[in-house]
């Protein structure tokens, strides 16, 4: 079978949820400029491994140039650059109106009491936030995950109730491997997307995009995982945020590829993460897709 094809039926049997209608970019997201790569409590550096894709994607870039109205590659990185420079501007003005929007009724102080998510940014909602954790506590963790993609379902985005065994093991092989690219099936070949693990968020961005400017490397999923019922119900609740260059059935098959890389994939799976990390002048990308086919 293809590589569209089996990727598409295993996600078809993930316990993830996708609604079409207009999907909305992660409002809460950071710009990738500060998160591609951000390594963890160390300097910013480049992704030096990332093979050279403007040379072996000149067409596919000249003809993005053409579709923006640039007459170059050049004037293409300076537009995504302008863009860049703009979104940052409207991020810096968000976080006002995104906690008016989060406790509507709420006094200042009652918003600065609000408790944060455990392990989140501060601006990402807490659990409790989004739905009333004090009501699931007589709940089983089947149960948990059952209302919890319920809650999702007429929603633009994915959304999964992780096992915590899965969580704990994707969580420590993460903290060793926090980058990968994973190969997306299109209709003509296949797209690399490059994943971040940022604490409990999980950031994707089109490798060809930030091969072209990293600073204006969009973020086109965020997938945030909530651990507070992992100790109480062994259970960790995830979602996924999709910008709206990206749509739901795509999001699911990026999700169950980092699953199958992470955690659940076998030893040449793990191998070639490790290999990204930890090895990238032996990385081969041909034996990535061959690897993401076998699921």
């Amino acid at each position: 079978m293809a590589l569209a094809g089996r990727i598409g039926a295993a996600a078809a049997r993930l316990a993830l949820t996708g609604r079409g209608g207009g999907v909305r970019a992660a409002s809460h997201a950071p710009a990738l400029a500060r998160l591609v790569p951000a390594w963890p409590r160390g300097g910013r550096k480049q992704i030096s491994h990332v093979p050279d894709y403007e040379a072996k994607y000149r067409d596919k870039l000249l003809q993005r140039a053409r579709e923006r109205g640039a007459g170059s590659i050049d004037e293409l990185k300076q537009q995504l650059k302008q863009q860049s420079k703009q979104q940052q501007q409207q991020q810096q003005q968000q976080p006002t109106q995104q906690t008016k929007d989060a406790a509507p009724g709420d006094d200042t102080g009652a918003r600065e009491r609000r408790p944060r998510a455990a392990g989140l940014p501060p601006n990402v909602k807490a659990l409790n936030d989004i739905m009333r954790v004090e009501l699931l506590e007589s709940k089983s963790s089947e149960e948990v995950g059952q209302i919890w993609n319920a809650y999702h379902a007429g929603r633009d985005g994915i959304s999964a109730a992780i096992p915590g065994g899965t969580y704990r093991e994707l969580a420590q092989v993460a903290r060793r491997n926090p980058l990968f690219v994973l190969p997306l099936p299109r209709s003509e070949g296949v797209e690399f997307f490059l994943l971040q693990v940022d604490f409990h968020q999980v950031h994707f961005t089109s490798l060809l995009e930030y091969k072209t400017d990293p600073a204006a490397a969009r973020p086109y999923l965020t997938l945030t995982h909530y651990t507070d019922l992992l100790d109480s119900k062994d259970v960790v609740l995830m979602r996924g945020e999709i910008d709206r260059h990206l749509d739901p059935h795509s999001a699911q098959c990026l999700a169950l590829l980092m699953q199958q890389f992470y955690v659940s994939g076998g030893p040449e799976k793990r191998r070639l993460l490790e290999q990204f990390n930890q090895n990238p002048a032996e990385f081969d990308y041909k034996q990535l897709v061959d690897a993401a086919a076998r699921l």
